[in-house]
């Protein structure tokens, strides 16, 4: 009988240690599959985040569409871009992608005179865009519309919704909306004062603010320069021997204010007991020479700003403290070379009105000042040899609203904290008397 080598216990055994490998394989390959179903997720979102963070193919193709879109408009491409639009905003799902994208679409049916189709997708552009860093601006966008198209209930409670819910800044928009508002329905109070906390909310020289005050200075002008009696105005009852000039000498009033509010000449005569409106005010005038501006500043902020021509190369505005001299009608310009030019003539560069500026510190000229000009088109260059021109019609205005004396400060730069007072600059985000010389010199 041959010899058995193998039994069949050896067999069994094999048998057995094989099944007992494979379990344990098993149980490493279901341990493994349930560690990868359970991590993909943060695996995945750590993808998404790189991605955000970093510079993809896919988010500067979308910048180079959104140029590309803008080009278009630039170039009046409006039908085809209309249609590159509305297949965009379908697909897109950034969000400052699609709020871009969309206000483009908006401006586009205006440009097109369809105010109606620009409500739409703006409404359209609320809901869909509401997690948008610029949802402030794109609801007062929305509420602008709304305007246009005769909703003012919507554009009144979607300025309302800005102020109430927007962060310090952004609410600017919706005061500066309701102010408008006001201004329509003829409250000028009222929209003065949300003009004014539209001008302090907002960033300095954004575009906002700079609406703001365009609103701002034309109501203040407006308010003071009528009868309308406000919380800061007063009345003066004449007193026996009265005259203009002697009750705006005892109130510090410039006549032209007296007769401007009362709707009086300047020759009138007074009638003992009349009334009249006068505004007190402690004015001070900053000029801006960087940028060819000056702000007419009270004690509630800035009252009004201006554009004005400055000193050209070689002749600039010199930067100082000054305070105004004896103001002048109708000046005479004696002109180095040719002297005296008369009021009223046409190379009279001093215009209607002088108003000299007397320096308050040392080493500073005596023969600059405040004037009109022949030649507005050279407001807001630098273009004088030195004075600080107005338009005509400007000068005449703040003629009437500053008194001799009132201050006159020249900078470089003016900021945030010069022109507010310190309780409200506080609240926002991170800004014997002698006479000068007659206007003789050769500076206009």
């Amino acid at each position: 009988m041959p010899k058995q080598y193998f039994s069949s216990k050896k067999n069994a055994d094999n048998t057995l240690f094989r099944i007992f490998i494979g379990v344990i394989l098993f149980l490493i390959a279901g341990y493994l599959i349930y560690r990868f179903v359970h991590s993909a997720p943060e695996l995945i979102s750590k993808e998404k985040i790189v991605e955000k963070l970093l510079p993809t193919s896919s988010t500067t193709s979308t910048n180079n569409t959104l140029e590309q879109f803008k080009k278009m408009f630039e170039e009046s491409q409006f039908y085809e871009l209309r249609n590159e639009l509305k297949n965009y905003v379908k697909k897109e799902k950034q969000i400052e992608n699609l709020t871009e994208a969309y206000l483009l679409w908006i401006d586009l049916e205006l440009k097109l005179d369809k105010p109606n189709d620009a409500f739409s997708i703006a409404e359209e552009t609320i809901q869909k865009c509401e997690t948008s860093s610029r949802i402030p601006y794109l609801k007062y966008h929305y509420a602008q519309i709304a305007e246009q198209i005769g909703k003012k209930d919507i554009a009144r409670s979607t300025y309302q919704d800005i102020v109430d819910r927007a962060s310090r800044g952004n609410r600017a928009y919706g005061y500066l909306g309701l102010a408008r508002l006001e201004q329509q329905g003829n409250d000028k109070i009222k929209a003065r004062d949300l003009a004014q906390k539209a001008a302090m909310d907002a960033e300095w020289d954004s575009q906002v603010w700079n609406e703001s005050l365009d609103i701002l200075g034309k109501l203040n002008v407006e308010i003071i320069f009528s009868n309308i009696s406000t919380p800061e105005s007063k009345v003066y009852t004449v007193q026996k021997g009265d005259s203009l000039i002697s009750i705006g000498a005892k109130l510090n009033t410039p006549v032209g204010m007296l007769c401007r509010a009362n709707q009086l000449d300047e020759n009138t005569i007074l009638r003992l007991n009349q009334t009249l409106k006068y505004t007190p005010k402690d004015f001070r005038l900053y000029v801006e020479r960087s940028k060819c501006r000056a702000f007419l500043v009270d004690e509630q902020g800035i009252f009004k700003r201006y554009k004005v021509g400055l000193g050209k190369p070689g002749h600039e505005t010199t930067l100082g403290t000054y305070k105004i001299g004896n103001k002048q009608k109708n000046p005479t310009w004696f002109k180095p070379g040719e002297g005296a030019i008369p009021a009223g003539d046409p190379r009279n560069e001093l215009g209607t009105r002088w108003m000299p500026l007397v320096p308050s510190e040392p080493g500073l000229p005596t023969d600059l000042g405040l004037h009109g000009t022949i030649a507005p088109e050279t407001i807001g260059t630098f273009s004088s040899n030195g004075c600080i021109r107005f338009y005509p019609e400007e000068v005449e205005e703040i003629y009437d609203l500053i008194v001799r004396s009132t201050p006159v400060i020249i900078k470089e730069e003016v900021k945030l904290e010069d022109v507010y007072p310190l309780a409200q600059t506080e609240e926002k985000p991170a800004t014997s008397e002698t006479t000068a010389n007659p206007p003789s010199e050769d500076k206009n």
